[in-house]
């Protein structure tokens, strides 16, 4: 197995980034080994993000220095293609693939050929002998990229990186979205990459990911250097303490509270549930679920069983094909998604920017999304600006939201992904719902933050609310839910008390290798 060497593949020196109102990076150093596993962690807003975007060309600084491979490449990064020349490969928490073409396509674009006119038969053998050695199997390059699961979308990510030439990858959030097979076999190719000498960044939330993969890594905090560790010679307390500064431990801002699941009266019941895609493909089969008050119901299964299929047609962004959708016993089929919020139905969605945010709009209008014509909110005929930003202003506060100097005029695509999924989440649990549709809720979310939601979602149930809890992530499922319903191929394969369920058990039923 190679060994990664003393000399670093990169060096950044005293990198500052600013954007209006947040100081992203303050001088930052970080140097990485070549052919190293180097994990950067940290806070949500502590930086990381932006860092691996200055590295691949993305942002530029405003000052500071860039080697790669021991060439100052500094003011030289002006593109993302300028990155990728020099063997920088970036795989981001939102994939760049585009949908409409094939995997082949993707693979295509941007990439150097010697040739005036790109050969598509050069280019199959080429991707399949990357597929092959990898070992990824199951993967047509004919097919559509917006046909993938997320799973497979990462995998091609890695090999368009790696097409391209890329002997440095950086990778943002990676198992954010992955069931745990999915991101044990991540970190397998992984390492077979890094024994082929191939330079991984990784940036992560989660530190058991960190001290089980990791040779080398640097603590960001409100984005300073805080630390650079060597994972063998750490522990998970000590990064811990690193990344939350004087407040020394874990706590959260919302008093923990034990789940309360003893009360039977129900407030969402579904019934013989189908639910088609947009192709007209059942993709969600009979389902049968009640949800009482004061439970937390985890939905668990691998990423594509239909999960997301399922919460949109509670929530009323799918139409249900068959079936019926009851709310305290009361018919909901074939209400709007606006009736359904109106009666307490809470979302929070998977994919913030495509269901949840617009990231041109400021914090306020964010906050303010579904509920423009409350008088509460600061909605109405006219806005009340007055009252819409001093209700956000009241929610940053609350929920925690760094990165945000301005307050609630600040533009929400300027927060990092964690600060706005804290904005999104406190919009849904500040609505007086009566149930809570919470899909991946702590995605891209850091320790202190998840243990914040994870809480404020105990709270809610505990004062009543049901909670519809789904989670690619099985801790989490494991540590929220009192009762856990495993989906498979758009089906429920078996209900489990928490007491009777054990990660053999919900795994089998994962991959439908139980009845």
């Amino acid at each position: 197995m190679t060994t990664h060497t003393s000399r670093p593949a990169i060096r950044m020196s005293n990198i500052t980034r600013t954007f209006p109102g947040v100081v992203a990076n303050s001088s930052v150093n970080l140097s990485v080994a070549a052919g190293s596993f180097h994990a950067v962690i940290g806070e949500n807003g502590a930086g990381k993000s932006t860092l691996l975007n200055i590295l691949f060309g993305k942002y530029q600084p405003d000052s500071g220095t860039i080697e790669i491979d021991g060439d100052d490449v500094t003011g030289k990064l002006h593109q993302p293609a300028d990155s990728i020349r020099r063997g920088v490969g970036l795989v981001s928490q939102h994939y760049s693939l585009i949908p409409a073409l094939s995997i082949l396509d993707n693979l295509m674009l941007g990439s150097k050929s010697t040739t005036p006119v790109l050969s598509p038969r050069a280019a199959t053998a080429r991707a399949k002998s990357l597929l092959g050695d990898l070992g990824i199997a199951g993967i047509d390059l004919r097919s559509r990229a917006g046909a993938l699961s997320i799973a497979a979308q990462q995998k091609v990510e890695i090999v368009k990186a790696l097409y391209r030439d890329a002997r440095i990858l950086l990778l943002d959030e990676p198992t954010a979205a992955l069931a745990p097979q999915e991101a044990d076999a991540l970190f397998q190719l992984l390492a077979k990459l890094k024994s082929r000498g191939t330079t991984i960044v990784f940036v992560t939330h989660k530190l058991r990911e960190v001290m089980e993969n990791s040779d080398t890594v640097t603590v960001l905090r409100n984005g300073k250097n805080a630390g650079d560790f060597i994972t063998g010679a750490t522990n998970t307390d000590e990064l811990l303490a690193a990344m939350l500064g004087s407040r020394g431990t874990l706590q959260g801002t919302v008093d923990s509270i034990p789940v309360q699941s003893e009360n039977p009266v129900p407030i969402l019941e579904l019934q013989s549930l189908c639910v088609q895609n947009a192709r007209g493909v059942q993709v969600v089969r009979d389902i049968d679920l009640l949800v009482k008050r004061g439970e937390i119901v985890g939905i668990a299964g691998v990423d594509g069983s239909g999960q997301n299929e399922l919460a949109e047609a509670i929530v009323g962004t799918l139409r249900a094909a068959s079936g019926r959708i009851l709310m305290a016993g009361s018919q909901m089929t074939m209400q709007s998604v606006a009736e359904r919020m109106r009666r307490g139905i809470a979302y929070i969605p998977a994919d913030r920017h495509r269901s949840a945010i617009v990231p041109s709009f400021n914090i306020a209008e964010t906050y303010l999304l579904g509920h423009e014509t409350d008088r509460n909110w600061g909605g109405g005929a006219v806005i009340n600006w007055t009252t819409a930003h001093k209700r956000a202003g009241e929610m940053l506060q609350k929920y925690d939201v760094r990165g945000s100097s301005r307050g609630s005029v600040v533009r929400l695509g300027s927060l990092s992904g964690g600060n706005q999924q804290k904005v999104i989440a406190a919009r849904a649990l500040e609505s007086a719902p009566q149930i809570i549709v919470a899909c991946q809720p702590t995605r891209g979310l850091d320790v202190a933050a998840t243990k914040f939601i994870h809480d404020a979602l105990r709270k809610a149930a505990h004062e009543g609310l049901g909670v519809l809890l789904f989670s690619l992530d099985l801790d989490e499922i494991f540590e929220m839910s009192d009762r856990i319903a495993v989906m498979y191929n758009g089906a429920i394969a078996g209900v489990l008390a928490r007491g009777e369920a054990t990660v053999a058990r919900v795994g089998l039923l994962m991959t439908g290798g139980m009845a």
